[in-house]
């Protein structure tokens, strides 16, 4: 689930990218390959600020099929995010999320359900000010509200020099969150 928050980036760069008035647009990839063969439809709409990205990938050698389908819609003060994967075995996560935009950056806050039904919240902020300083933290808590994961970045500049420090905690016995795949095809 770490690596969900950059599949949102692309949703909002997707988002961002379309000219300001323009019409819904709708794109279709396909591939089909010797093992898999797979779809990706992302769809657009400037007027009502909607992105759109649905994925189907199926395994021609066991006719699994893997599925993701993530939305992203424009708010006043930012935007709110949903994805939902579902794995060749049926094993389905999530993600819901809202990013309020703030002086000088942006906060995030949502919660994720893992494929063992397992629930986290999520956390972040970012800032920068008009000198080249910039802040970025991230952290993950369980369902009791505990810290199982923080990571906090700090860039500073100074008299030409750019110091930058990155922390990272983790709760003692807490595994690695796997990293979110993107299906193969």
């Amino acid at each position: 689930m770490i690596k969900t928050p950059l599949m949102i980036a692309s949703l909002a760069a997707l988002a961002l990218a379309a000219p300001l008035g323009a019409q819904e647009q709708s794109r279709t990839k396909t591939y089909e390959g010797p093992n898999v063969s797979g779809t990706q439809t992302t769809t657009v709409n400037p007027e009502t600020g909607t992105a759109t990205r649905d994925r189907e990938v199926t395994n021609l050698n066991t006719g699994k099929t893997a599925t993701s389908s993530a939305e992203r819609q424009r708010t006043e003060t930012g935007s709110t995010i949903g994805v939902v994967q579902t794995g060749p075995n049926g094993g389905t996560r999530s993600l819901e999320s809202e990013r309020e935009r703030t002086e000088g950056g942006s906060t995030f806050t949502g919660s994720a359900t893992g494929r063992g039904g397992q629930t986290y919240g999520l956390a972040g902020s970012r800032s920068r000010d008009g000198q080249g300083n910039s802040q970025a933290s991230q952290s993950v808590t369980n369902p009791a509200g505990e810290t199982i994961a923080a990571r906090g970045r700090a860039t500073t500049r100074t008299d030409g020099q750019v110091n930058r420090t990155v922390t990272k905690t983790r709760a003692e016995g807490a595994s690695r969150p796997p990293r979110a795949r993107r299906p193969r095809g």
